[in-house]
């Protein structure tokens, strides 16, 4: 049924099932459950921005989790009990993905954990570390294939901060940096 301006009427079962979930996620939202990749595990447990480094891991494993500047999980000091299942489970990742970014063949007690695959080459972000620039961030040689997504994603900092810290590469609205270029990975300080 149309109103004349060419406006479509919602049925009132597609508004009830909108409601529903809108409502569902806004109950998500207030509960302060994360969302994949979202919420940090920091902002989680009601720890402030210039909190350590280092944070309990939240509810469902023991260990510890060190964050970084952007709040977001970078490794995870297992406890007795641990396993790479429930790790990856808890940190929604599968075990093959968790087991690839870690050399280990199992978890024990004290072996710390890398939630990020930051030494290992990935989709998206085959490059390396060749150093540190005078303000403490990482210095990034890219390889041919690598992409903003991917870089963010290995390093744990938001896309549009790591486009911040090399607006020199930016053109147009796109930036691809290229093969063999160098790039800043940001890491604010916690203090």
């Amino acid at each position: 049924m149309s109103h004349g301006s060419g406006v479509k009427r919602v049925r009132p079962a597609a508004a009830v099932v909108l409601a529903v979930v809108l409502a569902g996620l806004l109950a998500a939202c207030a509960s302060g459950a994360d969302a994949p990749g979202g919420t940090p595990a920091a902002a989680a447990h009601g720890t402030s921005p210039t909190a350590a480094a280092t944070s309990p891991a939240p509810p469902g494993l023991l260990g510890t989790t060190e964050i970084n500047g952007f709040f977001q999980p970078m490794r995870y000091t297992a406890v007795d009990g641990d396993t790479w299942e429930g790790i990856a489970a808890h940190f929604r990742m599968t075990p093959e993905i968790l087991r690839s970014f870690n050399e280990s063949a199992s978890v024990a007690a004290g072996k710390v954990i890398d939630l990020r695959g930051v030494d290992v080459p990935q989709l998206g972000a085959g490059g390396s570390v060749t150093g540190q620039d005078g303000r403490g961030q990482l210095l990034y040689r890219t390889r041919a294939g690598d992409t903003p997504a991917g870089i963010a994603s290995r390093y744990g900092v938001p896309l549009h901060a790591l486009r911040i810290a090399n607006l020199n590469y930016l053109t147009g609205g796109e930036w691809i940096p290229p093969a063999g270029t160098t790039v800043a990975i940001p890491n604010p300080p916690l203090d």
